[in-house]
C-alpha cells in the first residue's frame, strides 16, 4: 500500500504539473502577442468586416494585437523589481506581512468603493434587492420568475441578509449597498491573507511568502472588482480558507482543522456554486493524501462529511426560504443547459451568455425541466457532431473562448465600474482610473498579468521536478479545474478573477526559482551582484528559518 499511494501521488502530480504547463505555457505566449478588451461600444461605432465584427451591445469582446517587444520588455521590467525588493523583504516575519496585507488592503478597497459609487444592476441588483426585503420580512420575491430560473443565487442572498440585517439594528435602514460593498473588501483581505498562509505552510523557503505580499498588493484588477456585488469574492474567500485548513489538517493531523475546514467548504459553495471545483479539488488531494497517511478513519469521515455538507447546504437555504414565504420554487433549468449553452456562438464572444439557448428557452418552454433537459441534450450532441465534422473552427472556438476569458487581464473590473448606475457621481480616483487613464491602468494590468502567467508557469514547472511537496500543487489543481470548467460552460472573464488571484498565489513560486537563475547570472557583474545576492541556504532566506539555539547544560 505504501509503495501503491507513493506511485498514485507521484502520478497525480506529474499528471497536474503536465497540464498546468500546457495551459499556463499557451496563455503566457498568447499574452504577450495579444489582449482581450473588454469595450462598450455606442453607436456609430459598430464595424462588421472580414477582419473585427463589433456590433452595439453593453458588453463587447475585442480581440487586440499587442507589441510583443514592448510586453517581453516590461515582462523583464516587472520581473527585475520584484527580484530587487525581494532582498529588502529579509527580514519580515508573517505576523508583519499579515498585518500589511490586512490593512493595505482595507484601506486602499474601501477608499475605492466609496469613490466609484457604483449602484448595482441586472442580476447583482435582483439579489440585493431581495436580500434587503428578506431582512425586513417581505418574501413576496420567491414567487419571482428569475429565483426559479437562478435558484442558486439563493445562497448568496442568505448571506447578505444575514449582512442586512445586522447593518439595519444597528445603523439604519440601508439606503445603498455600499456596505455590503466594504464587506467585498474584507473578504478580499481574507483572501489575501488565505493565500500568503498556505505558501507559508507549503515552503520552507521564507521567500516564496514575502513575493506573494508583493504580488497581492499591486494586484489591483481585485480591488477595483470589490464595487461588484455578487458572491465571487465572499465565496471564494470561504473556499481558500477551507484549502489552508485542509493543509494544516494534513501536516498536524487535528480534527477540529478538518471540522472548519469542511464548514468553510459548505459556506463557499452556499454563496457561489462554481466553488464545487474546490470541492472536487480538494477532495481528490484528501484522497491521495489518505492512501499516503494510512488514518483512513478521520480523513474518510472528513471527505464524507465535506461531501454531503456541501452538495446539501444550499438545497437547506431554499428549503429554508420556501418555508419562509410559503412557495415552492419548483423545476429549476438542468445544469445541462449551461453546458450547451457554452458550446454555442455567445453574443459576444464563443460560449459567453446567450438566453435563447438558456433562460429564455428555458421561458419558451414554460419552466418545464424534462423538455429543457431534452433540448439542451439534443443541442449539445448537434454541437459536438459539428466540432468533430470541422475541426479549424473547433480549434478557433475554444481559442477565442480561452482568451476571451483568461486573457482579458482586467478581468471585467473596470467594465463593471463603467457601465453600471452611479449613485453619486464617481471620486477623483475612480474618475482617474475608469476614465481619465483607462488605457493606462488597462496597461498596467495586462503587464501585471503576463508577469503572473509566466510566474504560475515556472512555478508549475518546479512542482513537477519538487518530488517532496505534492500539497504544492494543490492550488495548481484548484485553477486547472477553473478553467476546465469555464472551457466547458458558460464564459465570462469575471469569473476568472478568483482564479487569477490563486495564480498571484502560484507564480511567487516561479518567481523564487526565476531569481536563483538570474542572481547568479549576476554574479559575473560586481557593480550588480549586490542588489541581487545568492541565497546558499535556508538560514540566509528568513530569520524565522534559522533553528532556535540549544540551551546550554
Amino acid at each position: 500500500m505504501a509503495k501503491f499511494a507513493e506511485k498514485f501521488e507521484s502520478f497525480a502530480r506529474i499528471v497536474i504539473s503536465i497540464l498546468m504547463i500546457y495551459i499556463m505555457g499557451m496563455l503566457s505566449i498568447i499574452s504577450l502577442s495579444s489582449t482581450t478588451g473588454m469595450e462598450i461600444i455606442g453607436e456609430g461605432e459598430e464595424v462588421d468586416s472580414v477582419v473585427i465584427r463589433i456590433f452595439k451591445a453593453q458588453e463587447s469582446v475585442i480581440f487586440y494585437q499587442d507589441d510583443m517587444l514592448l510586453n517581453v520588455i516590461m515582462l523583464a521590467v516587472f520581473g527585475i523589481i520584484c527580484f530587487l525588493i525581494l532582498p529588502k523583504m529579509k527580514k519580515l516575519t508573517l505576523r508583519k506581512e499579515l498585518i500589511f496585507m490586512t490593512v493595505w488592503t482595507l484601506v486602499t478597497g474601501v477608499i475605492w468603493v466609496n469613490s466609484s459609487m457604483v449602484q448595482p444592476t441586472f442580476d447583482s441588483a435582483y439579489i440585493t434587492e431581495y436580500a434587503q426585503k428578506f431582512a425586513s420580512g417581505d418574501y413576496s420575491g420567491m414567487s419571482d420568475k428569475y429565483l426559479q430560473e437562478y435558484p442558486f443565487q439563493l445562497g448568496y442572498i442568505f448571506m447578505a441578509e444575514i449582512f442586512y440585517r445586522i447593518a439595519n439594528a444597528n445603523f439604519g435602514e440601508q439606503e445603498t449597498t455600499i456596505f455590503i460593498q466594504v464587506i467585498n473588501v474584507v473578504f478580499l483581505t481574507l483572501i489575501y491573507d488565505g493565500i500568503i498562509l498556505i505558501n507559508h505552510e507549503l515552503f520552507e523557503d521564507k521567500r516564496v511568502r514575502h513575493v506573494t505580499v508583493v504580488l497581492l498588493t499591486f494586484c489591483a484588477q481585485a480591488v477595483i472588482f470589490c464595487s461588484f456585488t455578487y458572491g465571487i469574492i465572499p465565496g471564494f474567500a470561504f473556499a481558500v480558507w477551507a484549502l489552508y485548513l485542509e493543509i494544516l489538517y494534513f501536516r498536524k493531523n487535528k480534527i477540529w482543522m478538518a471540522i472548519v475546514s469542511a464548514i468553510c467548504l459548505a459556506l463557499a459553495v452556499m454563496i457561489k456554486n462554481n466553488n464545487y471545483i474546490v470541492v472536487i479539488a480538494m477532495m481528490i488531494i484528501a484522497v491521495i493524501q489518505m492512501l499516503k497517511r494510512k488514518n483512513f478513519l478521520k480523513d474518510i469521515a472528513y471527505i464524507a462529511v465535506s461531501v454531503v455538507m456541501a452538495s446539501s447546504v444550499l438545497p437547506l437555504v431554499t428549503s429554508h426560504y420556501e418555508k419562509k414565504s410559503g412557495t415552492e420554487l419548483g423545476d429549476s433549468m438542468p445544469y445541462i443547459s449551461w453546458i450547451a449553452m457554452g458550446m454555442c456562438e455567445g453574443g459576444r464572444a464563443p460560449g459567453w451568455y446567450r438566453g435563447m439557448y438558456s433562460v429564455t428557452k428555458f421561458e419558451e418552454l414554460e419552466l418545464n425541466q424534462e423538455a429543457m433537459k431534452a433540448y439542451s441534450t439534443n443541442l449539445l450532441k448537434e454541437r459536438l457532431e459539428y466540432f468533430k465534422e470541422n475541426p479549424q473552427y473547433r480549434k478557433d472556438f475554444f481559442y477565442r473562448k480561452f482568451a476571451s476569458q483568461w486573457n482579458e487581464t482586467s478581468y471585467q473590473s473596470i467594465w463593471n465600474n463603467t457601465v453600471r448606475k452611479q449613485y453619486k457621481d464617481k471620486g477623483k480616483i475612480a474618475q482617474w482610473v475608469c476614465v481619465d487613464h483607462v488605457d493606462a491602468v488597462k496597461s498596467y494590468m495586462d503587464f501585471y498579468a503576463q508577469l503572473i502567467f509566466w510566474g504560475c508557469l515556472i512555478s508549475v514547472i518546479g512542482c513537477l521536478k519538487n518530488k517532496k511537496n505534492f500539497l504544492a500543487v494543490s492550488m495548481p489543481l484548484i485553477v486547472l479545474g477553473g478553467i476546465m470548467y469555464h472551457m466547458l460552460s458558460e464564459a465570462k472573464s469575471q469569473y476568472a478573477m478568483s482564479y487569477f488571484i490563486m495564480m498571484a498565489g502560484i507564480s511567487a513560486y516561479g518567481l523564487c526559482i526565476m531569481y536563483d537563475i538570474f542572481s547568479k547570472k549576476m554574479q559575473k557583474y560586481p557593480r550588480l551582484a549586490g542588489f541581487f545576492p545568492v541565497y546558499e541556504d535556508k538560514e540566509e532566506i528568513s530569520e524565522e528559518s534559522k533553528p532556535e539555539p540549544k540551551p546550554e547544560t
